[in-house]
């Protein structure tokens, strides 16, 4: 696997364009599910084109959590630490102040014998007259359709992030004086974190959470561990 140079990560999101962005931020207080069409023309085959199709799920966003931009993606394909480098540096500010994950789901993928162009705007109309709040079409260069789909979730989240950070200041997530309250949520996180992979710990933290009065607000994460 060859590692590619920011210079060509720029050009190839300069060759990106976002045919429907998604009309809605994402939540702050629960996960938020984007439906995405990403429809590539396949180098060397004219009227070929390549549609991906799936949905992203961004995880509710956490307060000061670790800043390991690869670990934030799953899914997204062979290239994304390259192309999370490269993001990181352009939305440090947002991924430090608040934690967005996501996980991209059900990826599908298929040739179809018609020009990318003409497919992007039939997808567009079927989603707007569906209404899906939480949808985005998406034009890019088949090599570059994982760099397209981090691209949106980056781009989301620093849209959303002037309301996320509003709505957790309202609730006094950021108080100054919230010092036991911010070591308790460190512990729930990390706990909920490693019972991620360790099935043995989701007893203990939902024993936690309901000890120190935080399981509606983790409600979300809690029953994530037990299924999809």
């Amino acid at each position: 696997m060859y590692l590619m140079e920011p210079a060509l990560i720029a050009k190839l999101l300069g060759q990106t364009r976002l045919v429907r962005p998604p009309q809605k931020l994402l939540s702050t207080f629960g996960a938020t599910r984007i439906e995405y069409h990403l429809v590539s023309p396949v180098d060397d085959l004219p009227n070929k084109t390549r549609l991906r199709e799936g949905r992203v799920v961004s995880e509710r966003p956490s307060i000061l959590t670790p800043e390991l931009l690869q670990e934030r993606f799953e899914g997204f394909g062979e290239d994304s630490r390259e192309f999370s480098e490269w993001i990181n540096a352009r939305y440090r500010d947002v991924l430090r102040a608040l934690e967005y994950r996501f996980k991209n789901l059900d990826l599908t993928t298929r040739v179809l014998s018609e020009d990318f162009h003409a497919i992007a705007g039939r997808i567009r109309e079927d989603v707007d007259a569906r209404q899906v709040a939480h949808a985005a079409v998406i034009e890019c260069p088949d090599s570059a359709w994982s760099l397209a789909l981090m691209n949106l979730t980056l781009e989301q989240a620093a849209r959303s992030f002037p309301v996320n950070v509003k709505d957790l200041d309202a609730r006094g997530m950021f108080a100054a004086d919230r010092g036991q309250d911010a070591r308790r949520r460190r512990e729930v996180e990390s706990l909920l974190e490693r019972a991620r992979t360790d099935p043995a710990l989701r007893e203990a933290a939902g024993r936690k959470l309901r000890e120190y009065g935080l399981f509606s607000e983790y409600e979300d994460r809690f029953l994530a561990l037990f299924g999809s």
